[in-house]
């Protein structure tokens, strides 16, 4: 039985703010990569998987502040030193993100391949891209993509059910909690992909869902008439 949560302190408010002012580089990282004529991070594996990595950073790390609040405040109430567990929490988090970014290269390479071999193909671009928003929209009203959501929105259901003692476990807890984030996030990190992974506005616009979803009371409600609207944009995209 997990101790009743402390009432957040200093420290938790420090590593929150940390994680805000992070999300921040990370934003001005991504946007002075997007400015570039031609990003050479897209050309290389290693490159490309640091430049989704920060990315994705961006993107996640407003929306999972109250998520680290809430463990540093539990693993206070545990005994652990807060912050090298934050700070591993943290780690497990992003490298599951980070491992992400092979699966996505390994699409963009793909349809890059595709497009030298069949020249063709590219007058299908669009209902091709459509009819993948239309399946992002359906995914963000599946039953699956509640449960993903309920386990980023409140924190301390996660925590207290697959809470793991010690630094490893923090590691450990980390990439567990991104892995359900993963899922919560999957339909709309495969829009960023139809429409372009250095596409900034595109990007400001899904880190808001993200972060409404999770964050605001209404956030179950956003997700769907996100889904809605992806479904609408993916139509106009198949019949235009």
């Amino acid at each position: 039985m997990l101790a009743r949560p402390a009432a957040p302190d200093l420290r938790g408010l420090v590593i929150g703010t940390s994680l805000v002012i992070l999300a921040g580089l990370a934003w001005a990282y991504t946007a002075a990569m997007a400015a570039m004529p031609a990003c050479p991070a897209m050309t290389h594996l290693g490159p490309f998987l640091v430049m989704w990595t920060i990315m994705m950073a961006a993107m996640m790390f407003p929306a999972v502040v109250p998520v680290v609040v809430a463990y540093v405040a539990l693993a206070r109430g545990r005994g652990l030193g807060t912050t090298p567990a934050a700070v591993l929490f943290v780690a497990g988090y992003m490298i599951v993100w980070a491992l992400l970014g092979l699966p996505a290269r390994a699409v963009l390479a793909g349809a890059e391949w595709l497009g030298d071999a069949l020249p063709g193909l590219t007058r299908a671009a669009g209902p091709l891209g459509g009819a993948a928003l239309v399946a992002c929209g359906i995914y963000q009203l599946t039953p699956l993509k509640d449960a993903c959501l309920r386990h980023c929105r409140v924190p301390h259901l996660f925590l207290g059910h697959h809470w793991r003692d010690g630094l490893w476990g923090a590691l450990r807890l980390g990439a567990h909690h991104g892995l359900f984030c993963a899922g919560c996030c999957l339909s709309l990190m495969v829009v960023l992909l139809v429409v372009g992974v250095m596409n900034l506005a595109w990007m400001v616009g899904l880190s808001a869902v993200i972060y409404l979803e999770k964050v605001v009371a209404e956030g179950r409600l956003v997700g769907r008439l996100t889904g809605v609207a992806l479904c609408g944009a993916g139509l106009w995209r198949i019949i235009g």
